[in-house]
């Protein structure tokens, strides 16, 4: 018992993010930026980790398999319409981008639809809603404009 109570780590490391060990570990895998639950789920189920299983205690060579499925899932025997990024305008490649990389290739693509004007692109430059959603009662933000009361 005294064992098992050593080799649970209370913070682990996982593709440059800290999870806490009492998770268990699919929710602790979709606390990293561009993994989902989905894709959590999955990766568990393909290593065959019990789903009681905690992050504290998972192994080194455990977290090493996790960190080559998340890098490539397709590899891994992973559906590629998991992946995040199916074919990327610069390779043609299927990608699975996470953390840092994640946040820079989105401000690259919203950047892009800036740039050849699209209907997005126009949005984002206005800081609109870009989705369809409505705009008559939320999303206002910034100086309001309206009508001012009149001074008596």
């Amino acid at each position: 018992m005294k064992s098992d109570n050593m080799s649970f780590r209370h913070l682990v490391r996982i593709k440059s993010t800290d999870l806490e060990g009492h998770l268990p570990v699919s929710l602790g895998l979709s606390k990293i930026s561009g993994v989902n639950r989905r894709l959590a789920q999955t990766i568990v189920r393909t290593l065959n980790i019990s789903s009681s299983e905690r992050v504290g205690s998972l192994t080194d060579v455990t977290i090493k398999e996790i960190e080559s499925i998340i890098s490539d899932p397709v590899a891994a025997g992973i559906p590629e319409w998991m992946v995040n990024r199916r074919k990327d305008r610069q390779t043609g490649d299927n990608l699975h981008i996470t953390e840092a990389q994640l946040i820079l290739q989105t401000k690259q693509d919203i950047e892009r639809y800036i740039r050849i004007r699209s209907r997005r692109g126009i949005r984002h430059s206005f800081k609109l809603k870009v989705r369809g959603q409505k705009t008559r009662t939320h999303g206002k933000s910034g100086t309001t404009v309206g009508v001012s009361k009149r001074k008596r």
